[in-house]
């Protein structure tokens, strides 16, 4: 007997339909999240902080001043983790990261430089502060990843090709990366 022939009947239709949702965070590939943040010279970091933020304000309803939080990413990016982590822990998988350790090694590393500044020589804060950079590009993917797990799109398929934005910005980089190079050459000649 069907539905049609018992009015009492179960229905037998997937009733687990969910509303689609806002995106809280950006996702990127980390790909693309590696090559954006060394072929742009770093820019790309400026526009991923203030990405994130911004979707985070219009999904939270939240008043959070997006630029104010890019110009100041040591004081804000650990209040970044931690939201993530927040979300993380409402929903139903698991993601296995130590949002805590990241913040407080993120935040060490944001003023490390400013320090190392005076108690080295010139070259050797240099090459400290560029070893510095490169632990935190690694730190930073490590919470990409996260958000991606999110944001059920762990491999960040939803934003992992190149933009024409994304490459007028390597041009710039680029041309960053030129200029650095050359007075580095000349400076040292």
């Amino acid at each position: 007997m069907s539905v049609a022939e018992n009015p009492y009947a179960t229905p037998r239709s997937l009733l687990s339909w969910m509303p689609a949702r806002e995106p809280l965070f950006l996702v990127v590939a980390p790909r693309k999240f590696l090559v954006m943040v060394l072929l742009t010279l770093g820019g790309y970091f400026v526009y991923w902080l203030h990405r994130h933020w911004t979707l985070y304000q219009q999904a939270s309803g939240k008043r959070l001043w997006p630029w104010v939080r890019v110009m100041f990413p040591a004081c804000y990016f650990c209040s970044l983790i931690l939201s993530v982590m927040r979300e993380l822990e409402q929903g139903e998988s698991t993601y296995l990261w130590w949002p805590r350790c990241l913040a407080t090694v993120i935040f060490l590393g944001g003023c490390l430089p400013f320090t190392v500044l005076w108690l080295l020589s010139p070259f050797a804060a240099l090459a400290v502060v560029a070893c510095i950079a490169v632990l935190q590009v690694a730190l930073a993917l490590q919470l990409q990843c996260a958000i991606n797990h999110l944001e059920r799109d762990p491999e960040g398929e939803g934003n992992a090709r190149l933009t024409r934005a994304n490459w007028l910005g390597i041009a710039g980089g680029l041309l960053g990366w030129g200029l650095l190079v050359t007075g580095g050459v000349w400076g040292a000649g």
